[in-house]
């Protein structure tokens, strides 16, 4: 009897360790096989983290992170050409492609693609295996926007898009300032539907008639009320050399461009020689421009706007992502600064009227163009590094 009862109990045990080992293989194969799925879901997020890693080590110039980004990947090669007409820069991945593509949308600067910030970003893209292109659009080197400049856009995104050596017939927009604008303003012809794979775009503008308002009166409208944004100086010269090529060809038109071209980009008063400019040389169109950017009065501002001739606030709609009907298709990322200075925070979270979907990342790791790094404040950090992840995912066709 006490025999049989240890053989039961030892045959218990038995059956016991056995039952233990049987659901700890099935427990370890369902933990396996979740971690597979998990690793197969993610593939694409751990991918764009990688070549955000390389991309955001490229434009930082990090003492430890760049060197080990440029040891892992391969040497970018860079050519000249011309894209639609236009001088541009290209950096093509090592290896063979064909490649998703990048079309860098450069802002307001007189270096254009020779800026070296715009060629360590293009770097930085190519080393995560993109290809990259980077056209100097007309306007844009002279620190002037215009319907010109955007129709230039949407040529260079559609000639992208049907490069032979770019993969999926897509191209990805990146923009910095006016640049994200003039993504923004591109991704809403229609004539480029589907060949957009993302807008991503740092600090843009969304209504140019807030622009105008915040470089001539330090204030734009929010709803029924006026709010204060003080602006670098440079806006106020940009949109005035803006609005002086809105005029039609003429004496004034090249009489406000000399006396601008007498003024620094870098003036801390661009518009005082306008301000204090007596008009009575001048016909209508181009005296209601220069009254327009002399006035500092809020009070004033609609009605000066407003009285801009038809011609002139026909190229300010063109220039402005919401006076259009269009829509965006296209997945938007936007990055912005909480204090950005040069457009109001709000002009970000305004483009959900035309791009329901976008996604808007306000973080301090930004003051306009430049990105910043600190230990102290990895949060923001870590944010910006999460809209470079999602632009990434969407802009690499073979990790959606």
């Amino acid at each position: 009897m006490g025999e049989a009862l240890r053989d039961k109990h030892w045959t218990g045990e038995r059956v016991g360790r056995r039952f233990r080992r049987v659901f700890s293989l099935a427990l370890l194969t369902i933990l396996i096989g979740t971690l597979v799925a998990l690793a197969v879901a993610y593939r694409s997020w751990v991918d764009a983290q990688a070549r955000a890693a390389i991309v955001i080590s490229s434009v930082l110039e990090a003492p430890v992170l760049t060197p080990v980004a440029e040891a892992v990947s391969g040497e970018p090669r860079f050519t000249d050409a011309s894209i639609a007409g236009n001088p541009a820069l290209i950096a093509r991945p090592a290896g063979d492609g064909p490649w998703p593509a990048v079309f860098i949308v450069n802002g307001t600067v007189p270096e254009g693609r020779r800026l070296p910030e715009v060629r360590r970003l293009a770097e930085g893209l190519a080393r995560a295996g993109y290809l990259v292109l980077v056209p100097d659009l007309p306007g844009l080197t002279e620190d002037e926007i215009t319907p010109e400049t955007v129709d230039e856009t949407v040529d260079v995104a559609r000639e992208a898009s049907e490069r032979p050596d770019v993969e999926g017939g897509e191209a990805a927009l990146v923009g910095v300032s006016t640049g994200a604008t003039l993504a923004l303003l591109a991704s809403e012809r229609a004539s480029l539907e589907g060949r957009i794979s993302v807008v991503a775009g740092v600090a843009p503008y969304a209504d140019i008639r807030t622009v105008v308002n915040v470089a001539t009166t330090g204030h734009y409208r929010d709803g029924k009320e006026f709010r204060r944004h003080e602006a670098d100086p440079f806006l106020s010269y940009a949109i005035a050399r803006s609005l002086v090529a809105a005029l039609p060809p003429g004496e004034d038109r090249r009489t406000l461009f000399n006396e601008l071209g007498g003024v620094d980009r870098e003036d801390p008063n661009p518009l005082a020689g306008l301000r204090s400019r007596p008009t009575e040389d001048l016909g209508p169109k181009a005296k209601s421009v220069v009254e327009l950017l002399a006035n500092e009065e809020v009070g004033r501002f609609d009605a000066l706007y407003e009285s801009l001739p038809e011609g002139v606030c026909a190229d300010l709609r063109k220039l402005s992502p919401l006076a259009g009907t269009g829509r965006l298709h296209a997945p938007v990322e936007i990055a912005t600064g909480p204090r950005d200075r040069y457009f109001p925070v709000s002009e970000s979270f305004e483009l959900e009227r035309i791009a329901p979907g976008r996604r808007v990342t306000v973080t301090r790791a930004l003051d306009h163009a430049k990105l910043d790094f600190s230990l102290e404040d990895a949060p923001a950090f870590a944010a910006f590094d999460g809209f470079v992840v999602r632009a990434l995912r969407e802009a690499r066709l073979d990790g959606k």
